[in-house]
């Protein structure tokens, strides 16, 4: 069996650059293109086991894990139903509300908006609804709007996983854990959530997945992307620490005889999602260092496996071909996460730029984060996550209807970045927010936004389009095989920073004078 090692990258910054963010990708010209037999792979992988980091991953690892050895550590259903009875404070696990109000301040951020007012109550007043069956047009359970007319769902099968529901909110959830959205099926969900709800309730709709999935989000802007390592896991913890302290096994010491097994559950649960990201909490940026400086072995290793699995080659601890079998078999799980975290150069070099585009930035922002292989990255200032735009009775949050979006572009070698309006099913909110911006900077004669003539003619229309109401970019050269930012690209990340204070005081004014 042959095959070959990609390039492996290595990000390294530029001196003499006055931001010293990292901007330069070079591959490893001893791992290009090697022509990979099983006893080169077998070495490859051993160099990967032998390194210090990887030991100390696989001691993470090598854990027991009563939820593994029980085969539930991603099972989607047992995940959804968990998380549903946590967020129920009415339920058994002795949290009351701590974790439901934790998970709501949690993604107070990441929604754009705060459902709960201060001191408000929980208990009693909201109603956590799990599996809501959704088939032929009609929900199976109850299912009306709020004077109990009910409520019509166009093309809706399947379930929707949890819907959280207070008398002036509601927050609905889609989980996922290995699995991928239906086709259709979160534009549906939001299409009958809005329905039902339209301009009664504050309305969040979260996708919940293991990884950021950039392109299910940019696909439906409405929805806001949530982890489970990340969101869950905060508001758990949060609880967790209110209840039992910091420290796990001091609080299982303390606890009551009868009340043990429940700590041990909670704690044993936290420590379950912590990993589920395959991230290995704590030290994610270890795992993805690996992952980058062995990009050519995994990807031989994948490769490879690929080619056993199509040829019907069993990879066993015992076999013997392939070679490598046996030191892949040993340590398969950690493996499978490196393979798992392999991004391409591309991806490593956007990266890259993306956090030397930051480093100069005079106001925090909010990334909504890019897949692992993804060379795209969507953020937007704090700020304008606490911004709404409205019309008449109906209000979305900014971020949804607009957001900064960088992108490694191989045919225009450049990485371009844009102020872009999504499709978004809020087209009206969109529209009128762009007509509001080009007459308030005409009046102040500046020149932050450049929307290309035909492209904001077809946008102004009723066709759903997107558009692109700023866009700039920083030039890349091949040399090589190393990529860098070509001469100037700091002024250019200067004007950009300009332009995004510009754009924030002219939606500030805009969005102001609508509050009023």
């Amino acid at each position: 069996m042959t095959s070959y090692f990609n390039s492996a990258i290595i990000v390294k910054p530029v001196s003499g650059q006055p931001h010293a963010g990292p901007a330069d990708v070079r591959t490893d010209p001893n791992l290009t293109r090697i022509d990979m037999h099983d006893s080169a792979l077998q070495n490859q992988l051993q160099l990967l086991c032998d390194e210090p980091d990887f030991q100390i991953l696989r001691a993470r690892l090598n854990r027991f894990d009563p939820f593994k050895a029980l085969k539930v550590e991603r099972y989607e259903l047992r995940h959804t139903t968990t998380l549903a009875w946590l967020l129920d404070p009415q339920q058994t696990h002795g949290l009351g509300d701590s974790f439901l109000r934790a998970f709501l301040h949690d993604i107070r951020d990441a929604a754009g908006q705060a459902m709960l007012g201060a001191g408000q109550p929980l208990i009693g007043h909201v109603a956590v609804q799990p599996e809501l069956r959704l088939s032929g047009g009609q929900l199976h359970a109850p299912v009306t709007d709020d004077t109990g007319g009910a409520v019509a769902a166009a093309r809706m099968t399947g379930e929707l996983d949890v819907l959280i529901e207070s008398e002036t909110w509601a927050v609905a959830i889609e989980a996922k854990i290995d699995s991928r959205e239906g086709q259709w099926q979160l534009r549906d969900y939001g299409q009958y959530l809005k329905a039902r709800f339209g301009g009664r309730k504050r309305l969040a709709l979260l996708y919940l997945t293991v990884q950021p999935e950039t392109d299910v989000i940019e696909e439906n802007p409405d929805w806001t992307g949530i982890q489970w390592g990340g969101h869950a896991v905060t508001a758990l913890r949060s609880s967790l620490k209110s209840h039992y302290g910091s420290d796990p096994q001091q609080a299982l010491a303390s606890c009551p005889a009868d009340a043990r097994a429940l700590c041990e559950f909670l704690h044993g649960y936290l420590d379950l999602l912590d990993r589920l990201g395959d991230t290995l909490h704590g030290v994610a940026d270890t795992v993805q260092k690996l992952a980058d400086r062995y990009y050519g072995a995994l990807g031989a290793l994948k490769k490879a496996l690929r080619q056993c699995e199509d040829e019907g080659l069993p990879v066993l601890p015992w076999s013997t071909q392939p070679s490598w079998s046996g030191r892949y078999w040993a340590d398969r799980q950690l493996f499978d996460i490196l393979v798992g975290r392999m991004r391409s150069p591309e991806a490593g070099f956007a990266a890259a730029v993306v956090e030397r585009v930051f480093a100069p930035a005079a106001m925090p922002l909010n990334r909504f984060g890019s897949g692992i292989n993804s060379a795209t990255v969507r953020f937007v200032p704090q700020q304008w996550m606490d911004w709404q735009v409205g019309q008449d009775d109906r209000r979305a949050p900014l971020h949804t209807l607009m957001h900064y979006h960088v992108a490694f572009r191989n045919v225009q070698r450049d990485i371009e970045i844009k102020l872009l309006l999504p499709r978004s099913l809020d087209h009206d909110l969109q529209v009128r927010l762009v007509e509001q911006l080009l007459t308030l900077e005409k009046a102040r004669g500046s020149a932050s936004l450049q929307p290309k003539a035909p492209y904001l003619g077809d946008f102004l229309e009723p066709t759903g389009k997107s558009l692109k109401l700023y866009t700039d970019s920083l030039a890349w050269r091949l040399d090589g095989t190393d990529l860098a930012l070509v001469d100037g690209a700091d002024d250019r990340i200067a004007a950009f920073w300009h332009a995004v204070a510009e754009h924030t005081a002219l939606l500030e004014k805009i969005l102001s004078t609508d509050a009023r």
